[in-house]
């Protein structure tokens, strides 16, 4: 067996992990709660100087004043709850896997989330406070084990037994009413616990998963992440399925920190975040250029053409498949420098002040140069792309010129 076979059959005995399966669609279950509530957010925080005069900067900071609290509103439960929506993602998900009765399975998953991630207030009420950033975690984990836990029971034989003649929206939850209660109080006896030492189950394991999230802000991640990427399409794998599977998580819950911070008055805490990810695929469009630019033979003519308008909307399969970029040794090291360039120009950029970091998720399609300055609200990110599409285009060229030639060749030999 070849490496790449071995490579391959790695990689797809983690990704096909239930776990690991349900994460991404737990993940996914959030996203468009999030981008709903950036547009909230953005609509609460003009992105102009306080003391602009420009007429629409005014215009909009009086409709920010006058609709303050319906717009607050939008903004806490579009995106300062996606803990909870990724828990109903993840939820579903499982209740997929399993071939199991949803309803049920994501009622109780809801009280179970509600008791373990909320503590009392002094006037009576709850703290929700881990339903945003700091309960993504804890989601997750209990997203996935309070219905594995509840399946389990019932299929082994945890559950009233009820006639045939029942009507099955009647008698699922009956059926199910054991194994609920005794999840419940697995629940319960938890929240007592922790308790007993001042956490909740999300406070408890942001804890544990405290340093990973300190060092995922790093330079040096961001650079494994830009590469290891790039390594695996190279390979002919999905690469931002694969990784993102891992980092998702984390990058989406430093996305919403930064979300509030901002409506908090204060700095983004995180420069590497799901917004952020949008940075580290641009050089697909950047490759499609130069391949134009540089590029004489038929075959690469042609590819340009049919690539250039999905990579202007951060589609890169027809270039991946078509150039193509699947193990071709010729443009292999520009391709990793220009995929790592994606993520040192605006890390750098953002730690040299000279853009703001990204704080606002958006479709994944909108064109990057409009998406990079709505993401920060800072013009300045789109010098930066620019800046930064030159350098990786003039990267790609020797690599370029390099497979070009050889297929020249063929065609000269051909005809």
């Amino acid at each position: 067996m070849s490496f790449q076979d071995k490579l391959v059959n790695a990689i797809t005995r983690f990704t096909n992990f239930k776990f690991v399966k349900c994460m991404q669609q737990g993940i996914v279950g959030a996203m468009n709660a999030t981008m709903i509530g950036s547009i909230f957010m953005l609509l609460m925080i003009p992105p102009f100087p306080a003391d602009s005069t420009f007429a629409l900067a005014v215009a909009w900071r009086e409709f920010a004043a006058a609709n303050a609290e319906w717009l607050n509103l939008g903004y806490q439960i579009g995106l300062n709850a996606a803990g909870f929506y990724i828990l109903i993602g993840m939820v579903n998900a499982v209740c997929k896997e399993e071939k199991a009765p949803l309803v049920d399975n994501l009622v109780i998953s809801i009280m179970a989330f509600i008791i373990l991630q909320c503590g009392f207030l002094e006037n009576g009420g709850l703290d929700i406070g881990f339903w945003g950033s700091k309960g993504m975690m804890a989601a997750l984990v209990i997203g996935y084990v309070v219905p594995e836990c509840n399946i389990w029971l019932q299929t082994h034989g945890i559950q009233i037994k009820l006639p045939d003649s029942v009507p099955p929206f009647v008698a699922e939850p009956i059926k199910a009413i054991i194994s609920d209660m005794i999840v419940m109080a697995g629940v319960v006896a938890i929240k007592l616990i922790l308790a007993q030492f001042g956490f909740t189950v999300g406070s408890f394991i942001n804890g544990i998963f405290a340093p990973l999230f300190a060092v995922s802000d790093s330079f040096v991640v961001v650079m494994l992440y830009c590469i290891l990427v790039r390594i695996l399409w190279f390979f002919g794998l999905h690469g931002n399925n694969i990784a993102g599977s891992v980092v998702n998580p984390i990058l989406t819950a430093n996305l919403v920190a930064n979300a509030e911070a901002i409506a908090a008055g204060q700095d983004a805490p995180y420069i590497f975040t799901s917004a952020f990810q949008n940075w580290t695929t641009t050089g697909i469009l950047a490759i499609v250029i130069a391949t134009m630019i540089f590029g004489k033979s038929k075959q690469l003519k042609a590819m340009s053409k049919i690539s250039l308008v999905p990579a202007l909307f951060n589609i890169g399969e027809p270039t991946t498949f078509g150039l193509p970029l699947v193990l071709n040794f010729d443009i292999f090291v520009p391709y990793l420098i220009v995929f790592a360039l994606n993520g040192a120009f605006p890390y750098f950029a953002i730690k040299m002040g000279l853009m703001n970091t990204p704080y606002l998720s958006l479709p994944f399609t909108i064109p990057a140069i409009i998406k990079v300055g709505l993401m920060s609200m800072d013009i300045r990110a789109v010098v930066v792309y620019l800046a930064m599409m030159v350098t990786c285009i003039f990267v790609m060229a020797p690599g370029i010129r390099r497979y070009d030639k050889k297929l020249l060749e063929a065609e000269a030999s051909e005809a």
